[in-house]
């Protein structure tokens, strides 16, 4: 009961300390500190007095002494007297504390025995072995705990003295203090004095457990490697809180021998000690128990094993890495998983040589292995050993290896990797050779500035909350040379007060559309990927001389990678003589990402005989014709020819969703006749009141009249209330 009750008056002057911003600023001084004692002679309230204690305890010297010790004796003022007292450097007030023993009871002689053992004082230990016999149990255990602390050779005999006859209720506080006193002799150069008591707890009848292990751990390192015999006889006796007490313990103790003695025990153990035990081994982290660790990683309970083999990593022992290649390699699950991570983790130089090792073994299975390690642990200077697995006799070494260098490539390694996509074997290898291709153009791409467009910008409370429009706010930020925009309250006013806001924006970046959604206070960044000009022009190269499924494939990585240089290949290859690089050609230039692929595929649209490319060419025509960086009339222009062109439904709804995104009064024009269409009406209203929300103010006329055909003809009573809104909107004078 004790110990909480002191918490909660710690707690207490901590909690006054925040109270007093009066007395915190004052300077300190012996004006101050006569000021503070006068307080504590007055008659002032509880609270100030508090106050001043707090602030003596910074700043007092003897002079405050016998004001604070008058409180001593008072109820509610006690705790905090001491605390002022326990810093003052002064004999002052060892005297009074000592005097106190005498006239004080309850907690007020419990909270003064307290301040005596954290003061030290030695000239305490005869009046505090007296209280040993105390009635009052509060009372015995402080003051064996603070003999404790004083910890001399007197304090340890009165203890010891004492420990014979204390009630049991009192045994663990005498014990206690016993420990302390061990601790602090063997601090004071006193090791033998130390080792008697510890030796003395560890054989006593009858002692809680807590003391025991406490004592074992301190006759152990008070004697360092001559305690060893005592470990070993804790390690094989019966009692495990002995047992793991050992454990702990070997891991303060430092040395080989210790190491030793730890590991030749390891096999006499049972499993659930040997764990522990192998645990131990390998937070001490010394190589010299790896031959010990390595004979139960081999044999034994599954358990064990897999404590050994986590040992080990953790040690680092280089001999294990055959045996845990060997597990991974196994069919048994646990510790084949098991191993193969403690590969992937394996410390430092000695796993990264190992693992390369494994590169030259002599099964395939250790080889995919060593690759697809590797890979985890992002050996970047394996990727000439990965190279020269690329072409392993074993097939599924090569996979191995490609997935690989997918990860560990740089431009340097381009022509290897091209060679290995014109050399591959199997279509799975020409695979993973075009990924390894593509993610290292991907990785070598890096942005740069663009021709951007700005399609649309809303900043408010999206998407469904108060919002404006800024897209002419952001566009005008963009041709004034910036490549980026905060969404801020300071660029666009405040749509949406007391609520975060968003900023969306819609644009093209040289010719491709992109859209990015930013919170407020955050930055959208307008920038394009671009692949290196000579990594492109690497891939064009390799395309004349490469057999027809490596070209397939440099004409998919062309296509991703982009440029003029790119198209100009991907159009030639167009027009080849063989029908599957002519086929991947089209297909790949009526993906392309950006408008200067635009003349191409319109004219393919026009031109092509098969049904397949006539769809597949318009779609991207009406795709390209939506991001180009034009006037709105040009825009509309060129997706009126994409609808000429549209002989299915699928295109034409296509085209009228492009439409709904450029206002201006010609692509209202070219929506309004299919309003009509029962197969496209819905797609052509949509389209016509996104376009007329945006120009009702400047074609009043031309957006009444077609808003009011929306309303009429649409089945969305959503879209038809907007119609009719907008309506009313432009018929206002």
């Amino acid at each position: 009961m004790l110990k909480p009750r002191l918490n909660l008056a710690l707690s207490a002057a901590l909690l006054l300390t925040a109270a007093a911003p009066s007395f915190a600023k004052e300077p300190k001084s012996l004006a101050q500190e006569a000021k503070l004692i006068a307080v504590l002679k007055s008659d002032a309230p509880h609270k100030e007095k508090a106050d001043a204690c707090r602030l003596l305890a910074r700043i007092g010297t003897k002079r405050a002494v016998p004001a604070l010790a008058a409180l001593l004796g008072d109820e509610k003022l006690s705790h905090m007297a001491r605390y002022a007292l326990e810093p003052i450097p002064a004999p002052e007030v060892d005297s009074r504390l000592r005097e106190a023993l005498g006239t004080l009871k309850g907690l007020r002689l419990v909270g003064v025995i307290g301040s005596i053992g954290v003061r030290r004082d030695v000239k305490a230990v005869q009046p505090l072995t007296k209280l040993l016999s105390d009635a009052d149990a509060d009372v015995a255990q402080a003051a064996a705990r603070a003999l404790g602390s004083i910890g001399t050779p007197a304090a340890a005999k009165a203890l010891e003295a004492a420990l014979a006859t204390v009630p049991a209720g009192n045994r663990l506080a005498f014990c206690e203090g016993l420990l302390r006193c061990a601790e602090r002799l063997a601090a004071k150069g006193q090791p033998e004095e130390a080792m008697a008591i510890y030796d003395r707890l560890r054989k006593l009848p009858q002692a809680p457990h807590q003391v025991r292990t406490a004592a074992l751990r301190g006759a152990v390192l008070t004697r360092q490697t001559e305690g060893l015999p005592l470990l070993l006889e804790a390690l094989r006796g019966k009692e495990y809180g002995l047992f793991a007490s050992a454990a702990r313990t070997s891991m303060e103790l430092a040395g080989a021998e210790a190491t030793a003695a730890l590991a030749g025990e390891l096999a006499k153990l049972p499993a659930e000690r040997q764990i522990l035990l192998i645990q131990t081994l390998g937070h001490r982290g010394d190589d010299a128990a790896g031959p010990a660790l390595l004979a139960q990683a081999k044999k034994g309970p599954e358990p064990v094993r897999l404590a050994a083999i986590r040992a080990l990593t953790r040690l680092g022992h280089g001999p294990a890495v055959a045996m845990l290649t060997d597990l991974a390699l196994a069919g048994e699950a646990k510790l084949a998983d098991e191993a193969r991570r403690c590969l992937a983790g394996f410390p430092a130089k000695k796993g990264q040589t190992a693992i390369l090792a494994l590169l030259s073994h002599k099964e395939a299975k250790a080889r995919c292995l060593a690759a697809e390690l590797i890979a985890e642990r992002s050996l970047a200077g394996a990727v000439p050993s990965l190279l020269k697995a690329a072409g392993d006799p074993d097939p599924a070494v090569r996979a191995a290896s490609l997935k690989a260098l997918r990860e560990l490539a740089s431009a340097g390694d381009m022509p290897a990797l091209l060679h290995l996509l014109v050399q591959a074997k199997s279509p799975s290898e020409l695979q993973a050779a075009e990924n390894a291709l593509r993610a290292l153009c991907t990785r070598q791409t890096a942005p740069a500035a663009g021709k951007v467009v700005i399609r649309k910008a809303v900043y408010g409370a999206l998407p469904n909350g108060p919002s404006a429009d800024v897209t002419r706010k952001v566009a005008r930020l963009v041709r004034a040379g910036g490549l980026s925009v905060e969404a801020s309250n300071a660029n666009f006013g405040d749509p949406a007060k007391g609520t975060p806001k968003k900023l969306r924006v819609d644009y093209t970046l040289n010719g491709t559309a992109a859209s990015k959604t930013v919170n407020e206070g955050e930055t959208i960044t307008f920038t394009v990927s671009v692949t290196p000009p000579a990594m492109v022009e690497a891939l064009c190269a390799a395309l004349p001389k490469a057999p027809t499924q490596a070209k397939l494939a440099l004409l998919r990585l062309l296509r991703s990678a982009g440029g003029p240089g790119a198209l100009k290949t991907v159009r030639g290859a167009a027009s080849d003589g063989d029908a599957e690089v002519k086929d991947t050609a089209l297909r790949a230039l009526c993906d392309w990402p950006t408008t200067d692929a635009l003349p191409a595929v319109a004219e393919l649209a026009r031109t092509t005989a098969s049904p397949t490319f006539k769809v597949l060419a318009l779609r991207g025509y009406i795709r390209l014709a939506a991001q180009q960086d034009a006037p709105a009339a040009k825009k509309v222009e060129t997706l009126k020819d994409a609808l000429g062109l549209a002989t299915r439904n699928d295109e034409k709804r296509l085209v009228l969703s492009a439409l709904g995104n450029i206002p201006g009064p010609e692509s209202l024009a070219l929506v309004t006749p299919y309003l009509d269409s029962p197969d496209l009406k819905e797609e052509a209203c949509l389209a016509a009141v996104a376009i007329a929300e945006r120009i009702v103010q400047t074609h009043p006329q031309q957006v009444a009249r077609a808003m009011q055909q929306v309303a009429k003809r649409t089945a969305n009573k959503q879209l038809a209330n907007r119609a009719d809104a907008l309506a009313r909107r432009a018929r206002r004078p």
